[in-house]
């Protein structure tokens, strides 16, 4: 058993290794595809990647979402220098939008180094899977980093690209403190396509002091809101700039936002049944008390087997919500029995 400390380390260490060769700290690059939506992993992912450059004290050059691309924009900023796919769980076709400008990039900026940062791959349909992988043929230079063995056996199989192993991005957050709990039992589950199967929650929300929350909604000025903060501590710090330096600031105070919220959501209750795998990984940073069930095609259970991040007594991957509560009651007792 590892404590989530020697965790997050050693994920830190993997994703090091893995990005060496890939990232030269001098080179201007461009990093796509923020996520500016509701869901706090993504946020979290995309804390993780300016983690990573932080820690070689640099920055990108430019950054966008992806209905407000520039390609002039981005080609002025970056000059011959590398692009860079924010991570998640987006290759494939579950989600529109995210493989069209994937391949798009791929056929703009052919022979143009570009690197994908850790993802999870799933199709649906072959005819995406051929006109992906046709895509990665012509360009040449691509890297596609995946978070789990079958990612990867299904990148071997289908693109001709190097393919490599990572942890997930956000774990390069590091640990996060954990706020005082206010409940006994959060009940953190998914309300959109990737939902697993049906679960009982009965016997969960009769219990007393459990909350049911997925990721919380935005605030209606929220994106106004956030680009003046960003402002504001770019003229308290010294850091304005230009518009590529504001828009770098607001994402990143955007993102800071919505991943503060996800720590107030899963530091609120002593126990934390979750089937998102940023509430897991989230978890993990925070030290909390958890069980994880998985999303509807196994995208978490495989990350989980692939990285081994419920090697702890604080998580523990469940099948039901009943399995996952005994299983949170005989921790609760355990320490009771060992005084």
């Amino acid at each position: 058993m590892e404590s989530n400390i020697t965790i997050i380390n050693r994920l830190q260490g993997v994703i090091a290794n893995c990005l060496s060769d890939l990232f030269d700290p001098s080179e201007r690059f461009a990093l796509l595809d923020f996520p500016n939506h509701y869901n706090i992993g993504d946020s979290a992912i995309w804390l993780g990647e300016l983690a990573y450059f932080d820690r070689k004290r640099t920055r990108p050059s430019y950054v966008t979402e992806i209905p407000t691309y520039d390609e002039e924009r981005m080609l002025g900023a970056i000059g011959s220098g590398r692009i860079f796919l924010h991570g998640g769980g987006n290759f494939g076709d579950i989600w529109a939008g995210y493989r069209q400008f994937r391949e798009g990039m791929l056929d703009k900026h052919k022979g143009r180094p570009i690197v994908q940062m850790p993802q999870t791959i799933h199709f649906k349909e072959q005819a995406n899977v051929d006109s992906t992988a046709r895509a990665i043929e012509r360009h040449g230079q691509f890297t596609l980093l995946v978070r789990d063995q079958r990612s990867l056996e299904f990148a071997q199989r289908w693109f001709q690209c190097e393919t490599r192993l990572c942890p997930d991005m956000a774990f390069c957050i590091g640990p996060v403190a954990r706020p005082t709990p206010q409940h006994e039992l959060l009940l953190n589950l998914r309300e959109d396509q990737e939902v697993g199967a049906a679960q009982d929650l009965t016997a969960a929300t009769l219990r007393p002091g459990t909350v049911k929350s997925d990721w919380p909604d935005e605030p209606a000025d929220f994106q106004r809101q956030t680009k003046h903060a960003a402002i504001l501590k770019g003229l308290l710090t010294g850091r304005i700039g230009g518009r590529a330096r504001m828009t770098e600031l607001a994402y990143r105070e955007r993102a800071q936002q919505r991943f503060d919220r996800g720590v107030a959501l899963l530091g609120s209750a002593r126990q934390v049944i979750t089937d998102r795998m940023h509430g897991h990984i989230m978890c993990v940073l925070l030290g909390a008390d958890h069980c994880v069930l998985d999303n509807s095609y196994g995208k978490t259970s495989s990350f989980i087997q692939a990285w081994d991040t419920c090697n702890s007594d604080k998580a523990e991957l469940a099948a039901t919500v009943d399995g996952a509560l005994a299983i949170l009651d005989a921790r609760r007792v355990a320490p009771a029995t060992a005084a």
